[in-house]
């Protein structure tokens, strides 16, 4: 009985250890895959956007179900962008809205850092990497980021619906039937980022990609999916506080 005893101990010390060991940083949670929507063209709903917790430092990015519209949550408060908005208009989700990729993390505290000079997207994201580093983040792990500021040389674009897998693959190179794209040369406006590292590419970033990044103006009243953008100088960067 003694031996049987310890053995629970041990497995339930064990149990704890796992689930430790596998609790993401900033309270990340996943919910869906950018790989089996890439590849099956199937996007069905994974989580209900009303079960989001509208809790003040909730940050998220995501794509509805069936790729639709977008997803953007700014300190709790849940935005859907449906793809048939001419504008790329933000607006409180549907009670039956759901998400098919959404990634949500919680951050109690963050440190600014100013950027230092006008930077093309890819001096940026290097300099989000090295930044993180530098104050302590696990850059091993994934992790979100903000941006307020200048936007300048942007991409967005808001998806319509999915493009269903055949013999030859997916009909869209990222799974959609359809987007809505916004450009222009400079904005203000908010950025609300997420940084894959190995553990989440291709889950929560296009593979071969580490960055997801949604953008929104000032007034939350637009937003979507920032496929290519630069930083302007003096903008503020968001890094998460431990």
């Amino acid at each position: 009985m003694a031996l049987k005893a310890v053995l629970s101990v041990l497995i339930i010390c064990l149990s704890s250890m796992a689930i430790a060991a596998g609790k993401r940083p900033f309270n990340i949670s996943v919910y869906g895959n950018f790989k089996q929507i890439l590849y099956t063209g199937d996007a069905p709903g994974k989580i209900s956007l009303a079960s989001i917790p509208h809790l003040a430092g909730t940050y998220g990015v995501g794509a509805l179900a069936d790729m639709r519209g977008e997803i953007l949550v700014w300190d709790g408060r849940v935005l859907a962008t449906p793809g048939e908005s001419l504008s790329g208009s933000a607006q409180p989700p549907k009670v039956n809205d759901q998400a098919a990729l959404l990634v949500t993390a919680q951050v109690k505290e963050w440190e600014k850092v100013q950027v230092p000079s006008n930077m093309t997207q890819k001096n940026f994201e290097r300099c989000v990497i090295d930044s993180a580093r530098s104050r302590g983040i696990d850059t091993s792990k994934p992790f979100p980021f903000i941006v307020v500021g200048v936007i300048t040389d942007y991409v967005w674009h808001v998806v319509t619906g999915t493009a269903k897998g055949d013999s030859a693959g997916v009909k869209h190179q990222q799974g959609h039937a359809s987007n809505r794209t916004f450009s222009g040369a400079k904005t203000k406006g908010k950025l609300v980022g997420f940084y894959s590292a190995g553990e989440l590419e291709g889950v929560i970033s296009h593979p071969g990609a580490r960055f997801h990044v949604h953008y929104t103006d000032d007034d939350l009243k637009v937003s979507g999916h920032l496929d290519s953008f630069g930083v302007g100088k003096d903008a503020i960067l968001l890094l998460p506080k431990e």
